[in-house]
């Protein structure tokens, strides 16, 4: 683990705008030792730490949620080690360096807060509230990809060139990410007037985190009692109708879905390279493609009579698909066949809602142009209340609900227009694995493209079961040595090789069945 650079920021991070966040500019490395003089710096410090953020999840950190999984298809692409599951140590991606730096800072700020001269509990609870809220939503995130984590809940201060810290249980780190969550949300009791800004951690995104939390340990009854937050109190809504569903990621700050969103800003952040640009909306054809079962699925529900699913047009590129190339059916070869660089996810991109329908064959046929980079890296979204009431479906689920399980499926699918049942898909309500394998493909449907699909996966037990024919598939046409999915122990991200560098206490300690050098 490398020493952590602490930077400090010229904007002040207001709780009640997100410009001042994406307007700021890097002033200098400062020590936290000459720093906290009075509010405005802890203000910046924040800002700094939301910065240290943007580091340790965009680019590809969630893009990769979806390679690695069965929701893409592609060919060679920079990623393709991700995409074989083929990862090794000395890719600096398998880093976990960004992480704490971030966790660094909010150490810092935990600490030196309240020490900041007449300053009241009233007036630090914010910040701190965010400081344990992004260290638990961070550590959450280490977990579910390298396992183990060493534990460091101290300031660094970057002073040294070395550290010894062992990795801690994956148990001690859940306690520990409980601990912050908890204490979170007693600092976000304190305040009067939360703010609604959802480019910042808040207290629904800690019930949104618990929710997560206790779904990845499978707990069921804890899940179900941390996502009765947002039956209880109804501080969000799953977004009503097209229109709607396509602002959660056109703007985020007006959906009345998106509970937390990462703030980012082509001109002063640099481009992103993530999500957007390698699901293909780009202005080129280096992209991943959705797998064939998700798009059949869609395409199913298009012609099926019982409605229409309009995730499907606001996902990919159905134009450059049909309208453009020569007017072909929309098939997955039609979508597979390259003509016009029709592998485009425009999930982030703004669209022209007028439609015309071809009824020869029974497809809409929408307009927009295709945003560039720069315009299509601004916020993505982390979470929302789709994902989470889909995690209360498995829970209600789990827990021999199958009934009420399948009426929030149905309110998931109804919301964008398509009316058939659930109920009507499954031989039995009280069968817990067809419920579960539905609740699922709705989940792959309602989240391509933000990063769940492998976590879901390694959490309900089905990760090898499903991947294995799918790596196959890939090192086969790849013309590589077919292993399928391997060593169960790549579910996990190797170590980054040095890390054992710089912590002498990880050595002995690789995931396997990585090596150290």
């Amino acid at each position: 683990m490398k020493k952590y650079i602490i930077l400090a920021l010229t904007s002040l991070l207001a709780l009640t705008s997100c410009e001042s966040f994406l307007d700021r500019s890097p002033l200098s490395d400062l020590s936290p030792s000459s720093y906290f003089k009075d509010k405005a710096e802890m203000k910046n410090w924040n800002a700094g730490i939301y910065d240290a953020f943007q580091s340790a999840l965009s680019k590809r950190q969630v893009l990769f949620g979806d390679v690695r999984s069965d929701n893409v298809t592609g060919t060679t692409y920079e990623d393709s080690k991700i995409y074989m599951n083929a990862l090794m140590p000395n890719i600096s991606d398998a880093s976990w360096e960004p992480f704490y730096t971030c966790i660094s800072r909010c150490n810092i700020g935990i600490q030196k807060y309240p020490t900041i001269p007449n300053i009241l509990e009233s007036e630090y609870a914010p910040y701190i509230a965010q400081c344990y809220a992004m260290r638990a939503y961070l550590y959450f995130w280490g977990t579910r990809t390298w396992g183990k984590m060493p534990i460091i809940t101290e300031p660094w201060d970057g002073s040294l060139n070395s550290i010894s810290i062992p990795r801690s249980s994956l148990e001690e780190v859940k306690e520990l990410i409980l601990s912050d969550i908890e204490k979170a949300i007693g600092y976000f009791n304190m305040i009067v007037n939360e703010t609604s800004d959802k480019y910042y951690l808040s207290k629904d995104a800690m019930y949104a985190l618990l929710t997560e939390v206790h779904m990845w340990y499978n707990e069921y009854q804890e899940a179900l009692i941390a996502s009765d937050h947002f039956i209880n109190h109804k501080t969000l809504v799953l977004s009503n109708g097209e229109v709607e569903w396509k602002k959660i990621f056109t703007n985020p700050s007006d959906s009345k879905e998106v509970i937390f969103a990462m703030a980012w800003n082509y001109e002063t952040d640099g481009a992103l390279g993530g999500w957007p640009q390698l699901l293909g909306a780009s202005n080129t054809n280096n992209g991943y493609r959705m797998s064939q079962p998700i798009f059949d699925e869609f395409i199913d529900r298009l012609r099926s009579g019982e409605g229409y699913d309009a995730r499907f047009w606001n996902t990919i590129d159905t134009v450059k698909i049909y309208y453009k190339a020569s007017r072909v059916p929309l098939t997955y070869a039609s979508y597979t066949a390259g003509v016009e660089s029709v592998n485009k996810c425009i999930k982030y991109s703004d669209i022209d809602l007028a439609r015309e329908y071809d009824s020869a064959n029974q497809v809409y046929k929408s307009y927009f142009a295709v945003k560039n980079t720069t315009d299509s890296e601004f916020a993505l979204v982390m979470m929302r209340m789709a994902n989470i009431m889909l995690l209360r479906a498995e829970a209600l689920n789990k827990l021999n609900r199958g009934d009420e399980a399948l009426s929030i499926v149905n309110d998931i699918r109804s919301r964008v227009g398509y009316l058939k049942d659930a109920k009507l898909e499954v031989s039995s309500v009280n069968n817990t694995n067809e419920v579960e394998n539905l609740i699922l493909q709705e989940r792959q449907l309602e989240l391509f493209g933000e990063g769940h699909r492998w976590f879901d996966l390694m959490r309900t037990g089905h990760l090898i079961e499903v991947m294995d024919p799918i790596y196959s598939a890939r090192q086969e046409a790849a013309n590589v040595t077919v292993t399928g999915f391997g060593h169960e122990g790549t579910k996990y991200w190797p170590i980054y090789y040095s890390e054992f560098e710089s912590n002498k206490a990880l050595i002995g300690d690789q995931n396997a069945p990585y090596t150290e050098r």
